[in-house]
């Protein structure tokens, strides 16, 4: 009798603390966030936690990396992909039923500190300043996201090969590690402006205001020619814990995270 109770007291220890691992594992939920919106992003992550007790285990790229995670069939159980992302919807493991745009990047427009601010609250009037300025600089779209606003305002405006010799464009995350004296297009668009080396930069308005001691920020482009660009979160279709899932992408879309995105230079969703 002594031994089949102690043999039950056991099982009962085992059963416990079975029962405690197994709340932990569903209690997490892994994000792939986009690694420039890092700062308000763990901000927000942090209330969640807060707020419900779950835990989030977040992995970050930059967004071109992100998007071909999930294209290669590799999502977490929230992903947020900065659009667009054929290939990633195309890739079967993501709910598309549940997108949720969480906020939007805006495409500013910069100039050396103290310089003269140009126009640019017209279509015609960025055109012009961009045409007068002797040097411009942004972001190569085929290595960052960064890049695709400033690309789609140079080729709305029509003007993309009257600035091509003119403009210095670098090449993105990819150029990390890479010397500048390898390539000239190692060189980060805001140390050019910080330097005085361009007369106007277009930049994402979000990794502009860290900075922004640094150089002068004129404003956002119109959204006729450099349209905000989304930033949308999907479930995997194997989440771990799809309620939990859920929750999360919910916050992230939420009036309180709205308030951090915006903070941080973004666009909330409304």
């Amino acid at each position: 009798m002594r031994h089949a109770r102690f043999f039950s007291a056991i099982f009962v220890v085992a059963l416990v603390f079975g029962s405690g691992i197994a709340a932990r594992a569903q209690g997490e939920i892994t994000l792939l966030a986009v690694g420039p919106m890092r700062a308000p992003t763990q901000k927000i992550i942090a209330n969640f936690e807060t707020k419900t007790g779950y835990k989030v285990k977040v992995t970050y790229g930059n967004g071109v990396e992100t998007r071909q995670m999930v294209a290669k069939g590799q999502p977490l159980d929230v992903s947020l992909l900065i659009a667009p992302f054929p290939g990633a919807i195309a890739s079967g493991t993501l709910i598309s039923s549940s997108a949720t745009t969480v906020a939007s990047i805006l495409t500013a427009v910069a100039v050396p500190k103290g310089w003269p601010k140009p126009d640019i609250s017209t279509p015609a009037a960025v055109k012009k300043a961009l045409l007068a300025a002797k040097t411009i600089g942004y972001e190569d779209p085929d290595f960052t996201a960064a890049g695709e606003g400033p690309w789609e305002v140079l080729n709305k405006l029509g003007i993309a090969d009257q600035v091509a010799a003119k403009s210095q464009v670098e090449l993105g995350p990819a150029a990390r590690g890479i010397s500048p004296t390898a390539t000239n297009n190692a060189t980060k668009t805001s140390k050019r402006l910080e330097d005085g080396d361009i007369d106007i930069g277009m930049l994402m308005l979000s990794d502009m205001l860290p900075e922004k001691d640094k150089y002068d920020i004129v404003g956002v482009l119109p959204r006729k020619i450099c349209t905000p660009v989304p930033v949308v979160g999907f479930i995997s279709t194997h989440a771990s814990d799809p309620a939990g899932a859920k929750a999360l992408l919910q916050y992230l879309a939420s009036p309180e995270a709205a308030a951090i995105w915006k903070e941080a230079g973004y666009e909330p969703h409304s």
